[in-house]
């Protein structure tokens, strides 16, 4: 009797609970540091955090990591993006790429996502290609003059600047550039001396 009691199926208890994510087959969990928290390394290149989010882990995989393999690569690639149409989805109607519309006219008080979207895009491509210091962002002048251009319009903190905006604006130019790579039959790369 007691033999039937410790082979039954009952006696394994379900823990329950959420998964484990995805992202630690190529992230090594580290030790406990927090209620569901934990440090973690890299499988590929060894880069170590303390404490981190799995969106950073994932970016790190994406867009920063030169050891992952190309199919790890797109795997979290594809991940970064779906997180960014994910944020940017809205039940408000949806405008074409270059459809204007009314607030594209007048300096309103209020701006819309897509609008604050478009505008942080823009000032990432501003801050990397002119090769500017992230922290003048935070500048009570630089403030003033974006306020002048639309006053509905805030700046983002140079925080958000680097580790959010940076970040979308790398994976979507990486997508855009390995989407491009794929299409491609014959293709030959040269090295210039």
């Amino acid at each position: 009797m007691t033999d039937h009691i410790e082979n039954s199926p009952i006696k394994m208890k379900n823990r329950g609970g959420r998964p484990p994510n995805s992202i630690w087959e190529d992230i090594n969990k580290g030790e406990a540091v927090g209620s569901g928290k934990f440090a973690a390394s890299c499988k590929y290149c060894k880069n170590t955090w303390s404490r981190d989010k799995v969106s950073k882990l994932e970016e790190h995989l994406s867009n920063h990591c030169p050891d992952a393999p190309a199919a790890v690569v797109r795997r979290y690639m594809t991940k970064v993006m779906e997180r960014q149409d994910k944020s940017k989805s809205s039940k408000k109607r949806k405008y074409s790429e270059g459809q204007s519309n009314m607030d594209d006219y007048h300096d309103s008080t209020e701006l819309n996502e897509q609008r604050c979207t478009r505008i942080n895009r823009a000032l990432v491509k501003f801050f990397i290609a002119c090769g500017i210091a992230f922290r003048v962002v935070e500048h009570p002048f630089f403030i003033n003059f974006i306020k002048k251009l639309n006053a509905g319009y805030n700046t983002p903190t140079r925080e958000v600047l680097v580790n959010q905006l940076l970040e979308r604006e790398l994976a979507q130019v990486n997508f855009k550039v390995n989407s491009e790579l794929e299409k491609e039959t014959n293709l030959t790369l040269g090295l210039l001396n």
